[in-house]
């Protein structure tokens, strides 16, 4: 990837920075943050109760909250944290495509799948036991930039209002069909692409999923199908180039 020379690595570990201390607060509560804990009304229709199915399925027991979370196996943790993220943020980063080709004209798209697929790197690291945003820096720049920085400390001050104002983060307009839990999902992505907006000329070749997934995201209403399994796929390979990183 050429680098854009208008953004120094310094400004880049600047942007990471705050986005790692954002994310801190973001995985240190996945139930408030990445939503989907709620149940479906009766009343629901279909598109909510399979979601709900899924989440279920895909989310299981035990959580990082559960007494049994650190007993359980490196890598089945990192897979709680692909699933889930997968499933909340995916589907938030993916909900634009609903426009199908139109989609690649809102300028956020870039940016709401680099901080799906930048959550799953934070996640990743933090079971691998690197658990100090700033040492997620690196592994952030590498991974969604394919750039090499120095860890970055983020002053108090700058950190606290940024993740403070994940409080005040409302849903996308795109995002106002789904559930309660979906939509604090899809505010808690938009607030973290925001923060990295600036990068956005530098996003373009983020981890992504399947060829064949951005084909079918190009089409008008099934494009959120395709672009949900887009963003999926990037959020694999982001955790597994992660670990990589880290081993």
């Amino acid at each position: 990837m050429a680098d854009d020379p208008a953004i120094s690595n310094e400004r880049v570990a600047q942007v990471l920075g705050l986005y790692a201390r954002t994310a801190n607060r973001v995985i240190g509560d996945p139930v408030r943050w990445l939503g989907l804990d709620d149940d479906p009304p009766p009343s629901a229709g279909f598109p909510r109760k399979a979601l709900d199915a899924v989440r279920d399925r895909a989310f299981g027991e035990v959580t990082p909250a559960s007494p049994d979370w650190g007993r359980r196996p490196l890598d089945e943790r990192v897979h709680w944290w692909v699933r889930r993220i997968g499933v909340s943020a995916g589907l938030a980063a993916a909900v634009p495509r609903v426009a199908g080709a139109l989609a690649s004209r809102v300028p956020l798209q870039a940016a709401l799948g680099a901080s799906a697929a930048g959550l799953a790197v934070c996640a990743t690291a933090r079971e691998h036991g690197v658990d100090d945003p700033a040492d997620w820096v690196p592994l952030l720049a590498k991974v969604l930039l394919d750039r090499d920085v120095a860890p970055r400390t983020v002053p108090e001050t700058e950190a606290d209002a940024a993740a403070a104002s994940l409080d005040e983060s409302p849903a996308p307009e795109e995002a106002k069909g789904l559930g309660p839990g979906a939509r604090r999902a899809a505010g808690t992505l938009w607030h973290l692409a925001r923060q990295i907006w600036e990068l956005q000329s530098v996003l373009d070749e983020r981890p992504r999923g399947n060829i064949l997934f951005r084909t079918v995201a190009q089409v008008p209403v099934i494009g959120l199908a395709g672009g949900f399994l887009d963003e999926r796929g990037g959020i694999k390979r982001a955790a597994k180039e992660t670990a990589k990183l880290l081993r």
